[in-house]
């Protein structure tokens, strides 16, 4: 027997990005809805005694996501808006991402914790963005993640979360994916580049006619045009700068350039505006020749289409646009993501991280429906063989035709001779079903209702019924019926009626062997569960980034 799948208690989609780590999030408890947080890309070093100082007494008024840390034996770390503020750490772009991505997915499990109100131990599934230049690193990262977050320190004691699955993308994939699948198989056809442009890199992805290879990573994200504006001016915080730059667009507004101005008399403030918007013209031009020419160096010739992806991209449309205006061009697939998802309106920023999220979720989706598909099989080759259903149904067309006849009127049900019932024992319990199985809902009631009244119950109503009237009145009724027929006819009908119910119940157990014979049958297939991989497997999405599992001990999907 196949091992039974699971479904996490959690399921969360992560993206590393430059400036932020933005996440999408959803229980596996029926009912739930998805939700999403952002937290900054700052990870500094602090004890953890400091650290409790800020957060225990803001436990209960502060977002999670905003007095996050988490320790790893004698290392702890602030992560997002508390090290940012308080610890005044770094964005940190020299390193590897995911030496700082460890701390982010830890700090980010206990946010998750806390919002979906999952206690101190759970199950999670997570699936990340790499770049592509660093996508072999995928398999010691989550080596690394499944040894900590078995046991770490947070904001709320100790924490233990067991990975149920675990699956890496290059950087765009999300995109990708939703994009080959609007396509159909018109994407084994075509050749498109998956250009995403962040803010730290800016990577490209092939897919050439369904085969999907690994990428091509630069450091020419937006950080590369913050570090020409730096060169040109007083060295402002990156950060701020490119959230400056980023909102002021391609209209250079002003009042976006002074939040971060440093002179405080209003002439020389004025000038130094204006400096500094001078600055960002000529290197946003400097930026997109050298953007550009990186780009074309890494297309194929024979490319039909470019979808961009990212901030950055959007920022520089103007410029992409007019570049390269020969191909078919898409931004981000066309995918908007919902405004409930995105409370903090970063719109095209997190398109990748959403379609990677709807893919991710939609694994468990499939799993989930055959799980309940494989219940109702169960549920319905018990009924047939109790003998309360004609035939057991075979697949799950036939449980959902046993639905619509469940829930046909009365009057265009089969119905089933009263002398049928009689096989039943009296001493034999109606089949209780879960709630799930709904299909059996009619069944179940028409069988209570044949034993709401045992048989010494309707005698007793029956004599009864014979007091009521007078003796004097009941032995002239009794009369006129006994000279209403011949006594020779009235042996034949009971004869002839007695021969009508020994075929009926000859016919009945025949049904009822051939049903139980067909139900052994069927016994081994419907008491397996489906697993993970044959979930996937029927999934066209997950053949659009192919590749094999990589990990120890760990399903980790690798696209490369």
């Amino acid at each position: 027997m196949k091992k039974k799948p699971s479904i996490p208690d959690a399921i969360l989609a992560i993206d590393f990005g430059g400036l932020s780590t933005r996440v999408f999030c959803q229980s596996s408890q029926a009912g739930s809805k998805a939700s999403s947080f952002v937290m900054e890309s700052q990870v500094g070093p602090v004890s953890q005694d400091i650290a409790n100082c800020f957060t225990k007494p803001n436990l209960a008024s502060a977002s999670p996501e905003n007095i996050a840390w988490v320790a790893i034996g004698n290392e702890c770390r602030a992560v997002g808006y508390l090290a940012a503020a308080q610890f005044n750490a770094h964005i940190g772009l020299a390193g590897l991402k995911y030496s700082s991505a460890l701390y982010k997915a830890l700090a980010a499990l206990w946010v998750v914790s806390r919002k979906l109100d999952l206690g101190n131990q759970f199950s999670a599934g997570i699936s990340v963005f790499l770049p592509p230049g660093e996508f072999n690193d995928s398999k010691q990262f989550f080596e690394l993640l499944n040894q900590y977050s078995a046991s770490f320190e947070t904001p709320t004691g100790k924490l233990s979360v067991t990975l149920d699955k675990t699956q890496a993308l290059q950087e765009g994939g999300g995109i990708a994916l939703i994009h080959n699948s609007n396509l159909g198989s018109a994407f084994k056809q075509r050749v498109t580049a998956f250009v995403m442009v962040g803010f730290r890199n800016a990577s490209v992805i092939v897919s050439a006619r369904g085969a999907v290879g690994k990428g091509k990573t630069s450091d020419l994200g937006m950080v590369r045009l913050v570090d020409l504006v730096q060169e040109r001016t007083s060295n402002y915080d990156a950060s701020r700068l490119a959230l400056s730059i980023a909102q002021a667009g391609v209209s250079y507004n002003r009042p976006y350039f002074y939040r971060i101005a440093r002179n405080r008399e209003e002439t020389a403030k004025d000038r130094e505006v204006d400096q500094l918007i001078e600055a960002v013209k000529l290197s946003r031009f400097d930026y997109a020749r050298m953007l550009s020419h990186w780009i074309n160096e890494v297309l194929p010739s024979d490319l039909d289409e470019i979808v961009f992806c990212g901030g950055t991209s959007e920022y520089m449309k103007p410029e992409l646009r007019n570049q390269f205006s020969h191909y078919s061009l898409s931004w981000h697939a066309g995918i908007t993501v919902p405004k409930t998802l995105d409370p903090d309106g970063l719109g095209c920023r997190i398109a990748d991280v959403y379609g990677l999220f709807s893919y991710f979720k939609s694994q468990f989706e499939v799993l989930r429906q055959r799980s309940v598909a494989a219940t109702s099989q169960r549920a319905e080759d018990t009924t047939s063989t109790s003998g309360d259903a004609p035939v057991p149904p075979t697949d799950i067309q036939s449980v959902k035709e046993c639905a619509e006849q469940s829930t046909k009127p009365k009057s265009e049900q089969s119905t089933k001779p009263k002398s049928e019932h009689s096989t039943q024992p009296k001493s034999e319990k109606p089949t209780q079903l879960k709630f799930e199985q709904f299909t059996h809902a009619k069944s179940e009631l028409s069988t209570e209702q044949k034993f709401e009244k045992p048989a010494e119950q309707k005698t007793e109503d029956i004599t009864e019924q014979k007091f009521e009237e007078p003796a004097e009145q009941k032995t002239e009724d009794i009369t006129e019926q006994k000279f209403e027929e011949p006594t020779e006819q009235k042996t034949e009908d009971i004869t002839e009626q007695n021969t009508e119910i020994a075929a009926q119940q000859k016919a009945d157990l025949s049904i009822k062997d051939s049903s139980l014979d067909a139900s052994d049958e069927l016994s081994d297939e419907s008491n397996t569960e489906p697993s993970l991989e044959e979930s996937e497997s029927n999934l066209d999405a997950a053949l659009l980034l192919g590749g094999p599992y990589r990990g120890s001990g760990k399903k980790v999907r690798n696209y490369a």
